[in-house]
């Protein structure tokens, strides 16, 4: 046995523990090379955007933006698409996060709205991925500071289409989270707006049904397919992906009344199934599961290939579970941070497109029906004492 063999040999094996060791604890080193390094109180965020500057959205409607009082507008938030170690909040021009939301966010989350209505997506300092796996002040605040934006797109959208036009509130991920808030701040006292509400779709983003006994007290949970002025919610995974779900039901943080953030902490979530669009449902059969499909790299609002039949969903404690499709490319990535990235496919892509149409539909008749009601009659006025003319007697 030379010397040489033995080096070789040991060298070999001290690679191999490392690289099982790296394997093993790989979700913290991932999240360890993505902490930003910048304390939060020494942070100097980029400039805030300007939401009157066409630039500062990743899409817009062409043409009249007010054609017809009856034509949709999605106010759509992407998913996070941003990782630094030195940044908490990205600048709204930076290049990769913007290729990643124009590429794959805005085609596969937004793709589904495309022919029911104008989408309107602004580009907002959206919080570092970092931010999401940590309870601490510098987390939390790039969270606040990222809805700040987006609570300021919404305003610049109210402005954009005029006070008639249905709302459908769209948001993924980061966007699910903002657009649970706008619900709370701009919805709840607003009877007008909630009125031109189709539906807000928050799309893995944990929401707990109790927030509709405070903060989302005048809205509720859509309850059937064609509900509208109300609440789908859901996150769908594979059974594999067991310490996602549990992250899920305990640590993602969302808004409390008071704009600050809190962990679900096993509260029971709102689990809209998205192929009975019924809450709470168990096993919903793949036989009603009308379309996946990757809009990834695609023209937008082109129609991508569909899967069809591709899984069944269940809702269990609060998370959608679907099986392992068959088609590789519609597996959720497990290793190396990807099970984070925007998904490059929307599993639920053709069940999300007709189920808005018929909301649209449904709101669109309510309303035509609620404009050929008499407007309410006035409160009665009591009076105390009702003057009495007596008519004098004529002989």
């Amino acid at each position: 046995m030379t010397l040489r063999w033995i080096i070789s040999s040991v060298s070999l094996a001290f690679v191999v523990v490392i690289g099982l060791a790296a394997f093993a604890l790989q979700e913290n080193l991932i999240l360890f090379l993505l902490n930003p390094k910048t304390p939060y109180e020494t942070y100097a965020p980029p400039p805030a955007p300007d939401y009157s500057v066409d630039d500062n959205w990743a899409m817009l409607p062409t043409g009249s933006a007010t054609d017809g009082d009856e034509k949709a507008a999605a106010f759509y938030i992407h998913s996070t698409t941003y990782a630094s170690r030195e940044e908490w909040n990205a600048p709204v021009d930076d290049s990769v996060a913007g290729n990643l939301t124009m590429k794959t966010a805005l085609p596969n989350e937004a793709g589904p709205f495309a022919g029911v209505g104008d989408i309107y997506a602004p580009y907002y300092r959206q919080a570092t991925l970092y931010a999401f796996f940590t309870f601490k002040h510098p987390g939390r605040e790039s969270r606040k500071l990222a809805y700040d934006d987006v609570a300021r797109a919404f305003e610049s959208f109210m402005t954009r289409i005029g006070p008639e036009r249905p709302i459908f509130i769209v948001g993924y991920g980061q966007g699910g989270l903002h657009a649970q808030r706008l619900l709370m701040d701009y919805f709840q006292d607003d009877e007008a707006l909630r009125r031109r509400l189709i539906a807000a779709y928050l799309i893995n983003q944990a929401t707990p049904l109790d927030l509709f006994n405070y903060a989302l007290a005048n809205t509720s949970a859509c309850e059937r397919p064609d509900d509208v002025r109300c609440v789908i919610s859901w996150t769908a995974y594979s059974r594999r992906l067991e310490n996602e779900m549990w992250r899920t039901r305990n640590r993602e943080l969302g808004w409390d009344s008071n704009g600050d953030l809190q962990a679900p902490e096993d509260r029971e979530l709102l689990c809209t199934n998205p192929l009975s669009w019924r809450p709470g449902d168990r096993e919903v059969s793949r036989e009603r599961h009308l379309g996946a499909a990757s809009a990834t790299g695609m023209p937008f609002g082109e129609q991508p290939v569909l899967v069809e039949r591709a899984v069944s969903a269940t809702c269990q404690d609060g998370i959608v579970v679907v099986p392992m499709p068959s088609a590789g490319w519609l597996k959720h990535p497990r290793w190396f941070g990807r099970q984070w990235a925007p998904l490059n496919f929307n599993l639920f892509y053709e069940d999300i497109r007709q189920n808005a149409r018929a909301r649209l539909a449904a709101l669109q008749e309510i309303r035509a029906e609620e404009a050929t009601m008499a407007p309410p009659m006035m409160a009665p006025v009591e009076l105390e004492v009702s003057p009495i003319n007596k008519v004098p007697d004529v002989e």
